[in-house]
């Protein structure tokens, strides 16, 4: 992710508005090979090493979150009823004030456990317009995809276990778990831009469809260890 990741790091480090900045930035790397890790570590992120796989990358990554926000002093911090674990695929960009937004809600919810951002991809054609409502819609159901950013409070993440190592929907088994344990849904106010290299790249309908019909796979109780098999991942 060396092309992507310095736009991403700076909008989480650099930004002057305290509110609208991560406090900790952790980077959970598979095996780059391509800069990344420099690159992050340069910018003033915490890289850690995780096996490839975004479950297991995201996993590793929230244990590591977990860690530094036990770490920080008590008088440093935006407040207990703010804090929230961001987790973002690194070639999504938060938009302006997406970050304060997500604490806007957090404080002015205190009985939701977790929110999603409202998508825009970086693409024009009615096509990505749909995409983006039917993400958005889904997300305010509970059901919240990787690339619309999650934000949940530490103590609901550690109460489920986090992010379980599988290859695929590891971001719907966790929305899954975290509705079976208070509210999640759409921090309307927040928003994240998507990169749309994947349905560029594969074609943007038979991208679609695709992904309906591993969901529907997944529903049904498919494991993702044979569904990974029709989605094809990034060079590394």
């Amino acid at each position: 992710e060396a092309e992507d990741l310095p736009g991403l790091l700076g909008r989480l480090l650099d930004d002057c508005d305290p509110r609208d900045r991560a406090d900790a930035v952790v980077i959970a790397d598979g095996g780059s090979s391509d800069g990344t890790r420099e690159l992050a570590a340069a910018a003033g992120a915490l890289v850690i090493a995780a096996d490839p796989g975004r479950g297991a990358q995201l996993q590793a990554g929230g244990a590591a979150a977990l860690e530094l926000l036990e770490q920080e002093p008590k008088d440093q911090r935006q407040g207990p009823a703010e804090d929230l674990l961001l987790f973002l695929h690194a070639d999504n960009l938060p938009a302006a004030w997406a970050l304060g937004a997500l604490r806007e809600e957090a404080a002015r919810q205190p009985h939701r456990i977790a929110f999603g951002m409202s998508q825009r991809v970086d693409a024009e054609g009615h096509i990505y317009r749909m995409i983006e409502r039917t993400a958005d819609r889904r997300t305010a159901r509970g059901m919240v995809y990787g690339d619309s950013g999650l934000a949940v409070r530490p103590g609901a993440y550690r109460a489920i276990g986090g992010y379980r190592p599988i290859p695929l929907f590891e971001d719907l088994d966790l929305s899954k778990r975290l509705a079976a344990h208070g509210e999640v849904g759409l921090a309307s106010s927040a928003r994240i831009r998507v990169n749309a290299r994947r349905w560029k790249a594969e074609g943007a309908l038979r991208t679609t469809l695709r992904n309906w019909i591993l969901t529907v796979g997944w529903r049904l109780g498919v494991p993702p260890e044979r569904l990974v098999r029709w989605y094809p991942r990034h060079g590394r």
